[in-house]
């Protein structure tokens, strides 16, 4: 194993990596997200959640909370937009991708090249990780 510098490192971001899409059949290239970038859209996707309230008395917790779909939905849409954006936009495709295109691709296209971008991003959510969540007991 090789000793890392910071330009190595720092590197990684500017680096597109080809990948198949199979919803597109075919390849693109997508680089992955700095950590302040994958954080960028997990807060864009968090605005959508709604509202959450939780309260303790004697032990005892209550929570309540409100969700507005619609705007979950749009939210989800958002980020997944802005993370694709981000990424296909490199040195490596030629062509400049805006939103307005982004959303003409099907919504399979999307949902695949997103967790792509994610996963190359060191961002995905992997089997192991529900394995391993704590469940109430």
């Amino acid at each position: 194993m090789s000793l890392l510098n910071k330009a190595n490192i720092l590197q990684g971001v500017d680096s597109p990596r080809k990948v198949k899409i199979e919803a597109l059949d075919g390849e693109i290239y997508l680089r992955p997200l700095s950590s302040a970038e994958v954080n960028e859209v997990l807060h864009i996707e968090a605005e959508g959640y709604g509202t959450f309230n939780a309260t303790s008395n004697r032990g005892q917790t209550m929570a309540d909370g409100k969700m507005n779909l619609p705007k979950m939905q749009e939210k989800q849409a958002e980020a997944k937009y802005t993370a694709i954006h981000k990424s296909i936009n490199n040195d490596k495709n030629t062509d400049e991708w805006s939103f307005d295109e982004l959303q003409l691709l099907p919504s399979n296209a999307i949902n695949e090249i997103y967790d792509q971008v994610m996963k190359l991003s060191g961002a995905d959510v992997t089997e192991r990780d529900v394995k391993n969540f704590p469940e109430n007991e």
